[in-house]
């Protein structure tokens, strides 16, 4: 089946209709000798968006491919034929574990461990956000993550997913395949992000670099779960900073675990602090930056740590101090046509419009705010 996506979002997604949504009837696909089974998200006359029933997502060429409706109603794979396929997959050297929202593949006697990670992490992500008024959903399928023994086989996974990842990145979740994938490593870095080559250019495969494995799995599982609970929308354009700075929130273990009353310091990232302070105090961040920072992804172009600090200060000030109104510009962003472009103008004026904020005023506030919160 063809997975080429850079066509399909150049030549076909203004063109495209939401008819398919219009019913939940199983769609088969077949090409050549490869069937296919989903849910059409949205069809011209000469392409398509297929969800198929383990929740990956697939560009078909109409003309290259047959459609044939059936009687069935769409369902996600029962979860022993989800396993069944997934043993399959990884071979006799990887076990399964399984939690009521995650299959996890490991190497064998491990699988149990991290599958209980993830899920806890599951769970922390949807009490923290119910609390705070957030509208959430709950995930479609099992979520699916894959923890290599080594980096080889991280890298090999990673080329036969399609997914162009840097040498010494640790881990990524991708929107397309709706898989998190990593490999076990005690060394210590950063996350960021790579591009997978199969999505949009502007859905990246987001990553993390050489850090510690239970971090890039808190990391990466917090992309997972808001792509999943309706944070953010996987087939939209989400801007980069609110999926980064999400994550990177949530990095610290305080910020998971700490009880209501603690203080805000308590739940900084450090990591991310420390930088943050740096970029402002040697001026490399220009006053009254935040309106470019809302309205592109410049920064992240040129200097990606100091994007990475920005995003988390600004999620964290925004989580902690309007709450109400950050949840408001999730739905707005989430709510949006998930095939339209998302120009810096409409960008800004969603922000706007949801914290209810002058932009300039903002900026003062929120540094203000991080650097007196130590």
């Amino acid at each position: 089946m063809r997975t080429s996506w850079l066509p399909y979002v150049l030549a076909a997604l203004s063109a495209l209709t939401c008819q398919a949504a219009e019913n939940d009837s199983l769609i088969e696909v077949r090409d050549g000798k490869t069937v296919t089974t989903g849910k059409l998200l949205a069809k011209d006359k000469e392409r398509a968006v297929l969800l198929d029933r383990v929740g990956g997502l697939h560009d078909l060429t109409l003309g290259s491919v047959t459609l044939k409706p059936t009687t069935s109603r769409f369902q996600s794979l029962p979860m022993t034929e989800l396993r069944n396929q997934l043993s399959r997959e990884f071979g006799k050297d990887f076990e399964l574990g399984t939690t009521r929202h995650y299959v996890v593949i490991a190497p064998s006697g491990r699988a149990a461990e991290y599958a209980a990670v993830f899920e806890e992490h599951y769970t922390t992500l949807q009490r923290y956000f119910k609390t705070r008024s957030f509208t959430l959903t709950e995930p479609q399928f099992p979520m699916v993550a894959v923890v290599f023994a080594t980096q080889k086989q991280f890298i090999e996974y990673a080329n036969r997913d399609g997914s162009k990842v840097m040498a010494n990145m640790q881990g990524y979740y991708s929107p397309r395949t709706n898989r998190v994938a990593l490999f076990e490593s005690a060394s210590k870095s950063v996350a960021v992000s790579a591009i997978d080559p199969q999505l949009p250019s502007r859905i990246p495969v987001f990553g993390a670099i050489k850090t510690d494995l239970k971090e890039t799995m808190i990391h990466e599982a917090t992309h997972q779960v808001a792509y999943n609970i309706g944070l953010h929308s996987r087939v939209g354009e989400t801007p980069r900073w609110v999926v980064e700075g999400m994550a990177t929130v949530f990095e610290p273990e305080a910020m998971r675990t700490a009880a209501a009353g603690n203080l805000p310091k308590q739940r900084l990232n450090w990591e991310r602090y420390v930088v943050f302070q740096n970029f402002v105090q040697t001026k490399r961040r220009p006053p009254k930056s935040l309106r470019s920072f809302i309205e592109s992804e410049d920064l992240y172009e040129s200097a990606v740590l100091d994007f990475y600090a920005q995003s988390w200060a600004l999620t964290f000030f925004l989580v902690e101090t309007r709450p109400r109104n950050y949840s408001a510009y999730l739905k707005r962003i989430a709510a949006r046509d998930p095939f339209a472009e998302y120009p810096a103008k409409e960008r800004l004026a969603d922000f706007k419009e949801t914290i209810h904020a002058d932009v300039d005023w903002l900026d003062t506030q929120f540094v203000k705010y991080i650097d007196g919160v130590k």
